[in-house]
């Protein structure tokens, strides 16, 4: 148990939300474990439930910055990645802090050319690997490291974030995706706490939001 990021992330919430939320978010973490997710009874597979950092080995210090797991439901993704009306077959999905892998899984199954999860928590990263090898998911990795040092491949992407870290952290991530030789760039960003870090990157745009999944903001690249 990591005591210092625990207490980092309880000032944090006490500073932001207040007492309340900071009380709410302790019983949340320290209560009964979740009851296995519909998905997870489907597929044989470990995706659900919260996992809060301080449980978690986490070398890099970036662990500061960090937001516990928790899954993105699967119609809410399926949603957005249709609303992007493209054919994603030519498509690099990415999911930076992946947990453990869902959205692979799901992103997997739609046909992405190359699927990749970014995870900075080694007990999570093996959870993924292994949902992805029980699934046979052959386009999908799993990537033990850290998202600001993440180098986004060649050609045409769809990044997926689910408000996995704060400012610091996805200022290199934006500065490494402006810096890549990418095609046709699309952003997914689920509660997206930092929008206002997209909307005035310069080289991203707003797309807009799937009826049926307001939490999902997107953006896609432009001129």
């Amino acid at each position: 148990m990591n005591i210092e990021l625990l207490t980092r992330k309880l000032m944090r919430t006490l500073r932001d939300d207040g007492v309340a939320a900071a009380c709410r978010r302790v019983v949340a973490q320290l209560g009964d474990p979740p009851e296995v997710a519909d998905f997870d009874r489907r597929h044989g597979t470990d995706t659900g439930g919260l996992a809060p950092l301080w449980r978690l080995s986490i070398g890099s210090p970036n662990a500061r910055h960090g937001e516990r797991y928790e899954a993105t439901d699967e119609h809410e993704l399926v949603a957005a990645l249709e609303f992007l009306g493209e054919n994603l077959r030519g498509y690099t999905f990415i999911d930076l802090g992946c947990g453990k892998g869902r959205t692979l899984l799901v992103a997997a199954r739609m046909g992405f050319a190359q699927v990749i999860g970014v995870e900075f928590a080694r007990e999570l990263a093996e959870i993924a690997t292994d949902n992805l090898h029980r699934q046979q998911a052959s386009t999908a990795i799993v990537l033990h490291a850290d998202a600001a040092d993440f180098v986004f491949p060649h050609g045409d992407l769809v990044l997926y974030l689910y408000n996995p870290f704060s400012e610091p952290v996805l200022q290199q991530v934006m500065d490494h995706l402006r810096a890549a030789d990418a095609g046709r760039r699309y952003v997914i960003y689920k509660r997206p706490r930092c929008a206002a870090m997209l909307d005035t990157s310069g080289f991203l745009e707003r797309h807009g939001h799937p009826p049926s999944a307001p939490q999902m903001a997107i953006w896609r690249g432009c001129a």
